[in-house]
């Protein structure tokens, strides 16, 4: 993964890659063009996909067991 991915932060990796769809879906992207903005696009997605796995590991729930103690466990959306 190149540094430059590396130095922008969610927010911008994801607003790049919503360029970059744009740019690609225009008829007027010359085939060499493409080909870089798609090596971009995959960067940034992957990018992307490791933050929010980090995030996700990080994410923390506390439960209250019967007797009152508070406890830390992976979050987990599905379950109730």
């Amino acid at each position: 993964m190149n540094n430059l991915a590396r130095k922008k932060s969610f927010e911008e990796a994801l607003n790049r890659l919503e360029e970059i769809a744009e740019q690609m879906e225009n008829n007027e992207t010359g085939l060499e063009n493409s080909v870089k903005l798609y090596k971009e696009g995959v960067e940034l997605s992957v990018y992307c996909s490791e933050i929010l796995n980090k995030a996700e590991q990080q994410v923390m729930e506390l439960r209250e067991s019967a007797d009152g103690v508070f406890s830390k466990r992976n979050f987990n959306m599905g379950e109730e």
